[in-house]
């Protein structure tokens, strides 16, 4: 007599189970009486709430002996519950989306405990925080998901941003626009932030970027990589570590003067500059001695080791030798540049 017919998988039974845990049951379950079983009573609107009871029995969470389940007894032929059935589904009205956010960001309002809400809720925090990213649009935003004037995916697209005014520069722009897409919309959001990979961003660090006021937002409704809302404050900290290293690496070899060139101005910082080629500093007598001791004896080396009878252990030996050697002559070869 249920009308609902989805598999268990399409019921999201996990969460219910959850949110069932948290504050028991709260819609009297419709029962009508078995004919050839006394005492005994069908389930005909409510299979939903039976399934995520008995996930909790299963789970050692409540003891079906002592667990009581507000139920309903109904009579009638198969289809008259059948109609039951459908009137109680047919008449259950949703919340919005923007009832829904306002309603999490009513009673969230100072909590802090948002992990410990979303578990009763049987969701994420990930899921929580979208719908009071949601709930915080921009109100001009806010207002038009309410009337329908744009749809859901849009609304996060703007929210992938906590800045309203990041939001409204969007809004105000393109909003008007029928042809724009949410995808749309978040690539514009995201054209005036800094990417969390962008080079400027791993040089600087979230620690350091933050520490100096800037705000990292994180898109709540994507697999999109966080982004910098205040890419200036990350481009002056690195100008500063830039200069503090051109500095350090100027006293180290004694140069008159380093500038560190922004890679997004490097035709304007290079322009007059010329490269130049320095020659390198040559060997001194006692290092020009040591290469050539090196290289004699990796010859030597060289030839013992084609003998096919030697032991492995010998082999292994001379080879690590040998490489040894051979770092220790490349590093004499690199020869420093006279400044």
């Amino acid at each position: 007599s249920n009308v609902r017919t989805a598999p268990d998988a399409a019921l999201l039974i996990e969460p219910f189970a959850a949110d069932l845990e948290a504050r028991g049951v709260l819609q009297n379950l419709l029962v009508t009486p078995v004919a050839r079983s006394r005492g005994m009573f069908e389930v005909f609107d409510g299979g939903r709430r039976l399934r995520a009871l008995n996930l909790l029995v299963e789970r050692g969470v409540i003891d079906p002996e002592q667990y009581d389940v507000p139920v309903r007894v109904l009579k009638g032929d198969n289809a008259e519950l059948t109609e039951t059935s459908l009137a109680v589904s047919f008449h259950h009205l949703k919340l919005s989306p923007t009832e829904e956010c306002r309603a999490f960001q009513h009673f969230l309002a100072g909590s802090t405990d948002i992990d410990a809400v979303a578990k009763r809720f049987g969701v994420t925090r990930r899921f929580i925080d979208g719908r009071l990213r949601l709930a915080d649009l921009a109100e001009p935003i806010f207002t038009a998901l309410a009337e329908n004037k744009i749809t859901l995916d849009m609304a996060k697209a703007y929210a992938s941003t906590a800045s309203h005014e990041a939001q409204l520069s969007a809004w105000t722009t393109y909003g008007s626009y029928s042809n724009y897409t949410a995808d749309s919309i978040r690539r514009i959001i995201a054209n005036d932030m800094m990417r969390a990979d962008d080079p400027i961003a791993l040089l600087v660090g979230a620690e350091a970027y933050e520490a100096a006021g800037g705000v990292i937002d994180r898109d709540l409704f994507s697999d999109a990589r966080e982004k910098w809302r205040n890419p200036e404050i990350a481009r002056t900290l690195a100008a500063a570590i830039m200069e503090a290293e051109a500095t350090r690496i100027g006293e180290e070899r004694g140069l008159a003067w380093i500038t560190p060139i922004a890679t997004h101005s490097i035709w304007d910082a290079t322009r007059g500059l010329y490269k130049i080629n320095l020659p390198e500093q040559p060997m001194t007598l006692e290092e020009a001695e040591r290469a050539e001791q090196i290289e004699q004896r990796m010859a030597v080396l060289h030839d013992e080791m084609q003998n096919e009878e030697l032991a492995d252990d010998v082999f292994t030996a001379m080879e690590t030798e040998t490489d040894a050697l051979a770092t220790e002559l490349e590093v004499l070869d690199n020869r420093p540049v006279f400044m």
